[in-house]
Order: C-alpha cells, then sequence, then structure tokens
C-alpha cells in the first residue's frame, strides 16, 4: 500500500493550504543512511547532518530501513513513490549503522541512547519541528538515560514534536523513547485496523500512542527499486507526515506552528478502541486509538475557521475587522493568540532538567534488548564478535520486494515560504543500545526482519561546552603495545628484593611520568571526555601556538649538579626536590596536553588515603571547544564525535575544596549580616547539594546554548561561590525576622531578552527560599552568559530579584 493511499489520498488533496507539505515545515528523519540517489528523491529539500554514523547508504538492512522509511515522508510527486510531506523541508540524522563487524565494530543495528540524544538535539537545533524516530530501546520501567531524557525535555521545550515507534515484539513491554511521555508513540495495525500480533503494547501508550497503517508499506529501496515492509518502523513516518500536514495546516491558517499542539490532534482525533473492557488484552494492545488522518486535518480547518469567525455580541451585526478577531492556536485548550505572519518554530522558553532513572534492560523474549529499528518479528539473535561499547545495535536484516507502482496524480504545488532558521570507555553487553524496528518482507511475518547521498551539511560552527572526566584509550592494539614496550620498566618490591617489571600502559601513574618526558606521545593517545563512566566525546587539542616553557631546560644530572640552587627553589615552590628536578629536565608541551596528562593522576588520587594530595585531586575538567564533523573508533569499538579543544577555559578543580572555599565564604559574610550559622555539616551539604544539582541532575552534552551556560556557571569559581554564599545567605535581603540560611529551590536558563548584537546570551537563574518558613518570599540570583564564543563570559553583574523567575 501507498502511503497517501492509506491515509485517503482525495481527502488529503481536499484539504485547503499545502497538501503536500509546507517548505517552512521541517521534519527530522533519526534512522539509517538513506539512498538520496532513489528517483523518487530527485528534488526533495533534504539535508543529511554530521552524526557518528558518517558511512554513505549501501545495501545493507540499516540502509534499506532508512530509504524506506524517508520515502514514506520526502518522495516526490511524479515519481515512483509520493510521501506525505515531500513539500517539507527533510534532515537525516543517521544513528543506525549497516556496519555489525570489522572497522565499525559492535552490532550495527543498535545505538546507546547517548549517540540518540546527540542526534536529537541537533535536530532540534537545525530548526526541526517534528521528529521521526523508527526505533528504541525495550527497557523494563520505560524510564531513559538521564541524557535522552533530558534532550526529549529540550523537545518539549522548544514545543518540537517527537514521533516514535512502540517496537515488535509481540509483547505488554516498553521501549524508549516511545514510552516518555511527551513522545507520541506509534504501534502498527493491519489493514482492517486490527493491531498486527508483532506490534507491542503497554500501559504508558494508552495515553500517548495510537496505531497506525503498518503491514505491506510500500517505499523506496537503495538502488532504486521498491518493496512492502511491515511493522512499526513504517507506521511511525505515518503519523509523523500527518502531524507535519497539521503544522502546514496551522500556517496556512495564519497561526503560528504548534507541533506538539498537533500531536495532540491526532490523539484526541484517533478512533477509540471499540471494546467493553478497556483492561481487556484486546482492548490494551489497541493503545490509544487509531489514526484518522482525514478526520484530524479537517479538525485543525474547522478550528481554524471557527476560530478566525468569532465577533462579540456588539458587533456580531456587522462585518468584523480582520484586526478585531482574536484568532488562537487550533488546537491546544487555552492557546495564546498567534502572531500575525507565521512563525517558522517555537520560541525557547525555560530550561527545566528532568532526572529519570537510568534504563534497565530486560529480555523477556529472544529478542535482544537495545535501541533499534522497530518493526517485524523478533530479530534473529546477534552473532557473536569482539568486545564492543555499551550501546551496540544487533543486525537485522528485512526482506525487500520490489513491486511496480503506478504515477501518483499531479499535486499541486506549494507557494514557496522561507524555511525556519535554528540555532574510560564504557562497557556493556552487547545487546544493549537503541535498535531500529525491523520490518517484514510482504506480509509474511515469520518472516520479518529488519530492512529498511550526502548532500551536505549545515555551516557554521557548533561550539561545546561540557563538563566530565578526562580519560584515556588506545585506538589499536599496536599502539597499545607500542606504548607497552616505549614507557620505561618498573621497579617494585617483591619481598625483600626489588624486581623489574614490564610497564603497564593503563597504568596512569606510569603513564603520566611517561608523557612528562615525552610530550611528543601525547597525541598519539586518543584522549576521552567521560561522564560518570560513560565516554562522550574524543577530545582533539587545538594547534598549539607561541607555546612558552617559562623553566630552564635542563638534563637531569645538571640538575644534580646544581642540587643546592634547585632545593631552593623546590623549597620556594613548595614542591619536593625530586618534583622540581623532573619538572626542570621535562621538555614543554601545550596547555591542554598538561591537562589531560595532570588530570588522569589526578583523578585517581585516594583523597582519604592521602590526605596530603588533597590539593592535587581533580574530580571535574571543564571542556570548551567546537564539535567538528570527524568521529574516532575507541579501542571498545565505540564511535564518538571528536571536539576540537581550546585551551582557554580548560580548569580542573575538586569539588570539596571548593565547597570549602564557600563554607569561608558564608561564615564571613554570615558574621556582617549578623546571621547565625547553627550547623556547619548541614551547610556543607546544602552546598554539595546544590553541586550534584549542576554536576548530576543537569548532566548534559553542552551543546546547547542553554546547556553551554548553565556548565559554564557551574564551573565559573568567582561567579559560582559568590552565587552559593549570597544565596544561601538571602534571609537578610527577604523582610522578616528569620535569620535561617535559605536552600536552593530551582535552576532555570531563558534566552536572554537583552544581548549584543551578534552573541548569543542566556539568563542562568538561581532561585533560593527559606526551608523553615515557606511563607516568606523567595529570593532570586540572575546571571547572563554570553555562549557565542568557545569560552562562555559573563555580562556585567548578576541581578537579585524578589520572588521566583
Amino acid at each position: 500500500m501507498k502511503p497517501r493511499a492509506i491515509l485517503g489520498e482525495g481527502a488529503l488533496h481536499a484539504q485547503p493550504g499545502q497538501p503536500l507539505g509546507d517548505p517552512r515545515v521541517c521534519v527530522a528523519l533519526l534512522d539509517g543512511p538513506v539512498d538520496l540517489t532513489h528517483p523518487c528523491f530527485a528534488g526533495a529539500d533534504l539535508t543529511r547532518l554530521t552524526t557518528v554514523v558518517q558511512e554513505p547508504a549501501g545495501q545493507g538492512p540499516m540502509s534499506r530501513h532508512g530509504t524506506h522509511v524517508a520515502s514514506l515522508l520526502f518522495g516526490m510527486p511524479d515519481s515512483p513513490l509520493t510521501g506525505l510531506v515531500p513539500r517539507c523541508r527533510g534532515l537525516l540524522l543517521p544513528v543506525f549503522r549497516d556496519g555489525g563487524n570489522g572497522a565499525h565494530g559492535g552490532d550495527g543495528g543498535r545505538v546507546p541512547q547517548l549517540d540518540l540524544a546527540r542526534a536529537i538535539e541537533r535536530a532540534v537545533e537545525e530548526g526541526a519541528h517534528v521528529i521521526n524516530l523508527s526505533g528504541g530501546e525495550r527497557t523494563a520501567d520505560g524510564q531513559a538515560d538521564p541524557l535522552l531524557a533530558r534532550a526529549l525535555r529540550l523537545c518539549e521545550d522548544r514545543g518540537v514534536l517527537v514521533v516514535s515507534a512502540v517496537g515488535n515484539d509481540g509483547a505488554d513491554t516498553l521501549q524508549v523513547p516511545a514510552a516518555h511521555p511527551s513522545v507520541l508513540a506509534v504501534g502498527a495495525a493491519a489493514a482492517d485496523g486490527r493491531p498486527l500480533d508483532i506490534s507491542n503494547w503497554g500501559a504508558a501508550y494508552r495515553t500517548h500512542g495510537i496505531l497506525a497503517p503498518g503491514q505491506d508499506i510500500e517505499g523506496a529501496a537503495p538502488g532504486g527499486g521498491l518493496a512492502s515492509l511491515t511493522g512499526s518502523s513504517f507506521a511511525t513516518p505515518l503519523v509523523a507526515g500527518t502531524a507535519a500536514l497539521l503544522v502546514a495546516a496551522q500556517l496556512a491558517g495564519g497561526g503560528a506552528a504548534d507541533p506538539r499542539a498537533a500531536g495532540q490532534t491526532l490523539l484526541t482525533t484517533a478512533t477509540a478502541p471499540d471494546c467493553a473492557d478497556p483492561d481487556a488484552p484486546d482492548c490494551r494492545r489497541r493503545l490509544g486509538g487509531s489514526l484518522d488522518a482525514v478526520r484530524a486535518l479537517a479538525h485543525v480547518t474547522r478550528t481554524r475557521k471557527e476560530e478566525t469567525a468569532v465577533t462579540t455580541p456588539a458587533a456580531a451585526s456587522a462585518p468584523v475587522p480582520q484586526e478585531a478577531t482574536a484568532p488562537q492556536q487550533a488546537v491546544a485548550p487555552a492557546a495564546a493568540p498567534p502572531p500575525p505572519a507565521p512563525a517558522p518554530a517555537p520560541a525557547p522558553t525555560p530550561v527545566a532538567v528532568a532526572v529519570p532513572q537510568a534504563p534497565a534492560p530486560q529480555t523477556p523474549a529472544p529478542v535482544p534488548a537495545g535501541v533499534t529499528a522497530d518493526g517485524g518479528a523478533p530479530a534473529p539473535p546477534p552473532v557473536a564478535q569482539a568486545p564492543a561499547p555499551a550501546p551496540v545495535q544487533a543486525q537485522v536484516q528485512p526482506q525487500v520486494q520490489a513491486a511496480p507502482v503506478p504515477a501518483p496524480p499531479p499535486a499541486q504545488a506549494p507557494e514557496p515560504a522561507p524555511a525556519p532558521t535554528a540555532y574510560a570507555p564504557t562497557y556493556a553487553p552487547s545487546h544493549s543500545g537503541v535498535r531500529p524496528a525491523c520490518g517484514c518482507g510482504g506480509s509474511d511475518p515469520a518472516a520479518c526482519t529488519c530492512g529498511g547521498g550526502d548532500v551536505g551539511t549545515t555551516g557554521g560552527r557548533r561550539l561545546v561546552y561540557a563538563i566530565g572526566t578526562i580519560g584515556f584509550d588506545y585506538p589499536t592494539e599496536a599502539r597499545r603495545d607500542g606504548f607497552r614496550q616505549q614507557m620505561p620498566y618498573v621497579t617494585t618490591t617483591v619481598g625483600e628484593e626489588e624486581v623489574e617489571q614490564e610497564p603497564d600502559p593503563y597504568n596512569v601513574t606510569q603513564l603520566h611520568d611517561y608523557l612528562l618526558g615525552a610530550p611528543w606521545a601525547c597525541d598519539k593517545l586518543t584522549w576521552t571526555l567521560v561522564m560518570d563512566g560513560a565516554t562522550v566525546y574524543a577530545l582533539e587539542p587545538e594547534a598549539p601556538v607561541a607555546m612558552d616553557w617559562g623553566q630552564p631546560l635542563v638534563l637531569p644530572e645538571e640538575a644534580q649538579e646544581k642540587r643546592k640552587s634547585v632545593a631552593e627553589l623546590a623549597a620556594a615552590k613548595d614542591k619536593g626536590l625530586d618534583e622540581i628536578i623532573a619538572m626542570l629536565s621535562s621538555p614543554p608541551v601545550s596547555t591542554v596536553y598538561r591537562v589531560f596528562r595532570d588530570a588522569i593522576v589526578g583523578q585517581a588520587i585516594n583523597v582519604e588515603r592521602q590526605e596530603d594530595k588533597r590539593a592535587d585531586y581533580i574530580s571535574r575538567v571543564s571542556i570548551p571547544g567546537v564539535l567538528t564533523d570527524r568521529t574516532t573508533r575507541l579501542y571498545s569499538g565505540q564511535i564518538v564525535p571528536v571536539v576540537e579543544v581550546k585551551s582557554r577555559g580548560v580548569y580542573t578543580w575538586h569539588e570539596s575544596l571548593l565547597v570549602d572555599a564557600v563554607i569561608h565564604q558564608i561564615t564571613e559574610e554570615a558574621k556582617k549580616e549578623n546571621t547565625e550559622v547553627r550547623n556547619m555539616d548541614e551547610l556543607r551539604l546544602t552546598i554539595r547539594a546544590f553541586l550534584d544539582k549542576i554536576y548530576y541532575q543537569f548532566r548534559n552534552l553542552g551543546q546547547t546554548s542553554a546547556d553551554r551556560a548553565l556548565n559554564f556557571m557551574g564551573t565559573n569559581t568567582y561567579s559560582f561561590s559568590n552565587l552559593l554564599a549570597q544565596g544561601l545567605l538571602s534571609a537578610s535581603k527577604v523582610p522578616g525576622s528569620s535569620k535561617n540560611l535559605y536552600a536552593l529551590d530551582t535552576i532555570t536558563v531563558t534566552k536572554s531578552p537583552y544581548c549584543r548584537i551578534g552573541s548569543d546570551c542566556q539568563d542562568v537563574t538561581a532561585t533560593f527560599y527559606d526551608p523553615e518558613d515557606e511563607r516568606r518570599s523567595r529570593l532570586s540570583y540572575q546571571f547572563t552568559i554570553d555562549v557565542s564564543d568557545d569560552l562562555p563570559v559573563s555580562l556585567a553583574p548578576y541581578h537579585t530579584f524578589l520572588g521566583s523567575y
């Protein structure tokens, strides 16, 4: 069946506005690589964005999957296949890779939720209104990884609709991101409207899930052919495409683009399950109802007409000027009046951060868990292979059948309109990761397996300001063994004898000592940024310029001869004699490499057992840089994007020392304000709770403007400690007699209304309250951060005002 025929070709063309979509509407497709040489894409406005999957489309299962799904959306009129929204702007973000072995490592059909979060954030920043994801990872509780949950929250805040498949295990099970409450979940139905046996269901989908046709859906195949496939993978673009048509209808009616209202319309107009007992097994399989595209489109059009016809009673008998009407959003209770001209994208709203639990993979069926492309019957178990990174994908192969397709009737071309503008390694079982919702070849459920050009990338630098710890990796065994052979032997004491042992290239102390004297080996490692055990970036320092050592370079023998002068220097610098000798005899190295080299040792110091090393302990590192279009493969097989790290803003710090500094400042300020600090332990816990919000609850990839501003606020020691001190002592600034210490309530980040020309300014607002008397007014502190450069900067002093933001 062809996609437009499924939804009612005649009814779609009868709709006013743009029956084939609108160039102002942007749809992002997160799937496998797409064969853009297929005739159905000729003339389509499609842009492939850079992701961790950089291979071109081929004949593999994920390329078949991605090409098929893309054609259901973007197939052009008068081509072998007409999609639902060929006139919309399309963003292609490959997340599923064909390769399951060899250089790519791991299992091509699965990706980590981390990579999915990267792609979602990129799609939002590039101006997507609707995001189609025909895949997911099965979990026990439907909870997404915190970074993926944050990306979905970003979509919710920006008004972007995410449409995702429920999966094809044929079981009462949840998978993310479909189970997330802000996502429109899609299950697969047969031609008669009944749920396919392979389509998943679950309690979470009852409120935000619908069924759509998913059996024998005809689409493009790599190489120029056509294929009929079955599964929730191919039901999902029918829903995403319909949502994009609703957004086009909103714009055609003079309103603003409201994708989330479009998604709500699809839910409210869906045909309700016809069953007496909503908890009956057959009824639960029907989710929240079945897609009724014609009814949804008619609802948007009718609502718009009714709103534009509203008049006041006094003026009912006379024509009403257009200015007197009060149009509202087509679908959304209490929606604000739209602007007179269509808006290409919703305005940004405060960034609030959710912290769901990390997903716990479950395996109730023989289908391996992981975010995969959904579709068809359970996929065969993955083939055994070499160790791979945490998110590894299962290989699945669809059976693709080409079929001739009659040419569609000529479509009415839409009026052109401007497009919106945007803006240590992880190890896990080989079955984890996001997999595509694989499809079936033809109508035979027993044959269900997964199946499915470069057109440039967007310009501009993609800045990153992230927080984490430094890790290192050897890209190959040969590189690791090369380090082992170059590093000096180490002497250890065994009993009463000293024995020389072969060096360990994974021992951070031995590696640090080797790099200290051989800085030219620093770029032979793969340096990484790690967040709670997950490797998120490969770090590549910018080229050093005008590097100045600042110390005389002497050989160890010369230093020993000048032992007296060296000892005096050691005393002056409060360092050991051997340390000074090593410093003087070590060649220069770039600032970034020096931070990396020292951080791997500082992070490994046992603070409890070595109190004298407490000041050298490193718990966090800030990384400012530019996200390149390149990726690198780690020894484990995981592929991560490369960030070019800028020397300015690379800092290391120890949280406990920061807490001590803040406590000292608070006690000094408390004396001036006549505020009593009753319990120092409680104060320490309060400050640590604030830090935990920044470093754990608000953990992010540091890609969006809001996240970079938040991360910079958490690493700017002066502003950060001053904010904490002033916030906790807010009682002296609020009317009332209480002298209690205030506590942190919320942190929000919003686009600043005041900014310099050519800059990107964000307002970071921290609100504090009196935990012992909530009747007292809250006090908010607002910092404006300019994040337009690789190193963010604070603008002017912070502002203070009563009440919450």
